[in-house]
C-alpha cells in the first residue's frame, strides 16, 4: 500500500513540476536547464531532476544512483517532498539500504514543513519504536497534526493509540505538542 501511496504521490508531484515546462519544444534543453539550475543548488530543481533521474522522463535517462545524489541533495536544501520520498526510501530499502533511523530523519525533515503523510509516518515509527525512540505521546500528536489536515487514517490511529495510552502519558501530549508546533523539537540528525 505505501509503495502505492508512494508512487502515485511521486507520479503527481512530477507532473506538476514538469507541466509548467510541457510548452517546451525540446526536451534535452528542458533537462539541460534542470541539470544546471540543480548544479547551481536550487533545491527544487534537484528534486525535479532527481525525479527525472528515478523514472527516465523529459529526455534525462534513468539513472537510479542519480537519482539518489540528488534525493539527497534536495533533502539537505530542505525541500520538503525530497524529504519524504527519502523517508520512504529508506523504511522500505528502495534502492537504498533499509535504514530506519534514516527514514525517521528524513519523514521529520518533511513534517516539521507541514507535511501531513510525513507527520503521520512519522507518528507510525514513533508508535512501533521503530528507527526512533518508542514514544506514545509523539506518535499521537504527529497522528493529531496528520489529522488537522485531513489525511486518511489518523482519526482511526489516534484513537487506537489513545485506548492504549495511561493518563500520564496523555498529560505529557500539551507540552509536547507546543514544542512541536513551535519546531523547537529536534530532528535526529541527518
Amino acid at each position: 500500500m505505501l509503495n502505492c501511496i508512494g508512487k502515485l504521490l511521486l507520479s503527481l508531484m512530477l507532473f506538476l513540476i514538469v507541466c509548467n515546462d510541457v510548452c517546451l519544444a525540446d526536451n534535452d534543453l528542458y533537462g539541460h536547464q534542470l541539470r544546471k539550475l540543480a548544479e547551481q543548488g536550487d533545491g527544487e530543481a534537484q528534486f525535479a531532476l532527481a525525479l527525472l533521474c528515478e523514472f527516465g522522463e523529459q529526455g534525462v535517462g534513468r539513472d537510479p544512483e542519480k537519482a539518489l545524489f540528488w534525493f539527497l541533495q534536495a533533502g539537505n536544501s530542505g525541500i520538503p517532498a525530497a524529504c519524504l520520498y527519502l523517508g520512504i526510501k529508506f523504511e522500505n530499502g528502495s534502492g537504498v539500504a533499509r535504514d530506519p533511523v534514516a527514514a525517521g530523519q528524513w519523514y521529520c525533515c518533511a513534517a516539521r514543513k507541514g507535511w501531513a503523510m510525513a507527520q503521520f509516518f512519522l507518528a507510525e515509527l514513533y508508535r512501533q519504536g521503530k528507527g526512533v525512540a518508542q514514544d506514545n505521546s509523539r506518535a499521537l500528536i504527529w497522528y493529531g497534526l496528520a489529522l488537522e489536515q485531513g489525511y486518511p487514517g489518523a482519526k482511526e490511529a489516534m484513537a487506537q493509540l489513545t485506548e492504549r495510552m495511561s493518563a500520564a502519558d496523555l498529560d505529557k501530549d500539551t507540552f509536547i505538542r507546543s514544542e512541536i508546533q513551535d519546531f523547537s523539537v529536534d530532528c535526529p540528525e541527518l
